[in-house]
């Protein structure tokens, strides 16, 4: 058998966080574009980081309550937590632009935020391949394209900092060094969430 429980409460926890991930994706390329609302953009992500804490802890209330679960246990854990941390990275990077009255976003930053919410699209898709594994392929051909911009986000953080550290300012320098590491943070936390899934794949080929 493909899975162990017909219960679908977890894919449906699953695809919740994966459409909370592209929305604070989204929602923090809209600050940087829209940055004259940017308080206003905030309140949204911190809704959305609110909202992915209650789907990650109603996911392993439900994981600790379950006793046939239809994936093994440790995948579903990881699963719900590494998307979780996706966006606790960007709730952080949203925070802190206005903690350190930042008044104008970056080229960079923008650039990195567009590849957020590439590599969150892809993710979600992925994710919701979770609950029918027939699709292989597809699913495949996802964790590649989540791969491929996982790079593209690394290449263009490097340039970025190298870019930053051209500048001779130090204070400006600590302030952008960690919002660019945060954004990045988040984008590998996609990767982390997509080495899970080939697992689980693995597991249920």
């Amino acid at each position: 058998m493909l899975f162990a429980s017909k219960d679908k409460t977890f894919f449906d926890l699953f695809e919740r966080a994966a459409e909370n991930m592209v929305r604070t994706a989204e929602l923090f390329q809209s600050m940087l574009k829209d940055f004259d609302r940017r308080k206003e953009i905030l309140g949204a992500i911190r809704e959305a980081e609110h909202r992915g804490d209650s789907i990650t802890h109603d996911t392993i209330t439900k994981l600790d309550q379950t006793f046939i679960t239809p994936l093994d246990r440790e995948d579903i854990h990881a699963l719900i937590t590494e998307a979780d941390d996706v966006v606790d990275a960007l709730d952080a990077a949203a925070q802190r632009i206005l903690l350190y009255g930042i008044d104008k976003p970056t080229d960079d930053i923008i650039r990195q935020s567009e590849n957020a919410v590439q590599i969150t699209r892809r993710l979600a898709e992925a994710i919701k391949c979770i609950r029918n594994m027939k699709n292989q392929e597809q699913l495949s051909r996802l964790l590649i394209e989540i791969h491929d911009w996982e790079n593209k986000g690394d290449e263009h953080n490097h340039a970025a900092l190298a870019r930053l550290f051209e500048t001779g300012d130090a204070l400006y320098v600590i302030k952008w060094k960690e919002l660019y590491e945060l954004v990045e943070a988040s984008i590998d936390a996609c990767e982390t969430v997509a080495h899970t899934i080939r697992s689980i794949m693995v597991k249920n080929a």
